[in-house]
């Protein structure tokens, strides 16, 4: 999930919030991910990372499941997160690899053992290595796999060789989750459990609707949708900074959630026009009742 913010001050728009919270589970998401990579959690205090999870729960009011981003680079901030949003009544925690030091596999097993030992909630790590530069290994994920308390990973490396193997060498229970969407058919095809899926944040229905067809044994309609919703915004957005992006889109669909917080940029006039014309002729395509 995006973070709506304001701009003037670079508050989270609560209202903004739970309107979008409403919007996300209305549109048929099987899940919400507050606190995320394209959440901008890494440019939020604390405080309004948890105040994030908090009003997100509340306003998906138990329809839908909500796993709480609970990032952080130290053992007890991070289970401080975790114990603010077992307390908010999230479902289960997202841990990222740790990030700015460099370790080994054998540090991050550390980091990763030492939270699942103390955490109430259950825990789905984030491997996101092109911004953590800690890359969870298959070997890591495959002896982590053995606590009780770590249940999954999200897996954004957007390598589909290396998610293909830890979908086969986790047992059967571990779940893995694509966050690369491009790659969202073939991690199915793979094995992948589902998708958190950044561009669900302006189609949910849409991006719904193809895990749904894909289970179903319906490739034709996953296939379309690749081809006309998914592929298309994931080009429009890959020159630039995805929360920036995302923001924009779901601003052209018609709820304003604010714009980036610094560091990231603002979209340029340039930028802006091509996201609204990829928007345009997407929002065409996704919304035909042949889906």
């Amino acid at each position: 999930m995006a973070t709506p913010t304001h701009g003037s001050d670079r508050s989270v728009d609560d209202e903004a919030l739970r309107q979008f919270t409403r919007r996300l589970v209305d549109g048929g998401v099987h899940g919400l991910f507050p606190g995320s990579s394209i959440g901008e959690f890494s440019s939020l205090t604390t405080e309004q990372n948890r105040r994030v999870v908090r009003t997100v729960v509340e306003a998906a009011d138990g329809d839908t499941t909500v796993v709480a981003g609970c990032c952080d680079t130290s053992v007890d901030a991070v289970l401080a997160n975790v114990a603010a949003a077992d307390d908010a009544g999230a479902d289960a925690a997202v841990v990222v690899s740790p990030y700015y030091l460099g370790t080994t596999q054998p540090g991050l097993e550390r980091f990763f053992r030492a939270i699942a030992d103390e955490s109430p909630l259950p825990l789905l790590l984030y491997n996101i290595p092109q911004l953590t530069g800690n890359e969870l290994g298959v070997d890591l994920l495959r002896t982590l796999a053995d606590h009780d308390s770590i249940v999954g990973v999200k897996d954004t490396s957007g390598d589909l060789t290396y998610h293909h193997r830890v979908v086969t060498e986790t047992p059967d229970d571990f779940v893995v989750f694509q966050g690369a969407t491009q790659l969202a058919t073939a991690s199915l095809e793979v094995g992948a459990d589902g998708l958190i899926a950044g561009p669900a944040n302006v189609f949910p229905g849409a991006l719904s609707t193809l895990y749904d067809a894909y289970s179903r044994g319906d490739l034709g309609v996953a296939r379309r949708l690749m081809r006309e919703v998914v592929s298309p915004l994931v080009s429009a957005t890959s020159g630039v900074p995805t929360a920036a992006a995302t923001k924009h889109l779901v601003a052209l669909d018609g709820l304003d959630i604010g714009e980036p917080l610094p560091p990231l940029p603002q979209l340029t006039d340039d930028e802006q026009r091509a996201l609204r014309t990829t928007y345009q002729r997407v929002s065409e395509r996704a919304t035909e009742p042949a889906i």
